[in-house]
């Protein structure tokens, strides 16, 4: 084999070798291309997923009242607070607010000014509307409206952006507690289960005696406070009555 030859053939090896290196090259590249699209393509869907699951679990949270107002399931339920002298300097006061599914509430106030507490109760209707929690007191005729923070499922905390009531600070802040329940078993009325709804109370039974008919459900007062007693019938045949407290709810519909 002469010279010339070998030159060729080792020109034909070079250049196969070169074209191998850029078919592999052109191979990683079109692999890392295609992983990179695969990527953003899986992030992008994984942001549009968690968007809607976040618009979802919102708009599931919300209800809207025959009056066209909506209120945020979250805010149901008894609180407690303080504060002190956010209103008026030396003066500290609690509270206990019960709000319910309907957008009404009930406020107790305890203040505390040179060792001297009153007592006072307030009634109103609360919403929520544009991010902003409304509150409407019956007394004053007047309402409220806070920025607020849900923290947890059981602290919300509320910045005052208008309020009715003179302050001692331009922010009135606070946060409200969810007030842990006591576990009564419903089975007397001294023991009754507290419900905003009709609902609760199936749902109550449902879960508490499985497979139980229903024989009657009856209506009934004890000391100004009105209760729903259902009696129900077990699988073997033997009666069990539920205590439910239906002031909440009672006579607001």
């Amino acid at each position: 084999m002469g010279v010339d030859n070998m030159a060729g053939i080792s020109n034909d090896i070079n250049l196969v070798m070169f074209y191998s290196k850029m078919l592999f090259t052109s191979t990683i590249l079109f692999n890392l291309v295609t992983v990179k699209k695969y990527s953003y393509m899986k992030l992008r869907n994984l942001i549009i997923f968690s968007i809607l699951v976040l618009m979802n679990s919102c708009s599931t949270q919300l209800t809207t009242l025959p009056n066209g107002k909506q209120v945020d399931k979250r805010f149901v339920g008894t609180w407690t607070g303080s504060e002190n002298g956010q209103q008026i300097d030396g003066m500290s006061k609690s509270w206990e607010m019960k709000r319910f599914e309907d957008g009404t509430f009930i406020l107790d106030f305890t203040y505390t000014q040179f060792g001297e507490s009153e007592n006072l109760q307030e009634t109103g209707n609360w919403w929520v509307e544009n991010g902003k929690f409304n509150e409407f007191h019956d007394e004053s005729g007047k309402t409220d409206v806070y920025q607020y923070e849900i923290i947890n499922k059981n602290q919300i905390r509320f910045i005052s952006e208008s309020i009715s009531v003179d302050m001692n600070t331009d922010k009135y802040e606070f946060v409200d507690t969810r007030k842990a329940t006591n576990l009564n078993d419903g089975k007397s009325i001294e023991n009754a289960i507290k419900v905003n709804s009709v609902a609760e109370e199936y749902e109550f039974v449902e879960k508490n005696c499985p497979n139980c008919k229903l024989i009657n459900q009856v209506l009934t007062e004890h000391n100004g406070i009105p209760y729903d007693i259902l009696n129900l019938e077990k699988n073997d045949g033997t009666k069990i009555s539920f205590y439910f407290n239906i002031k909440s709810f009672y006579g607001k519909f």
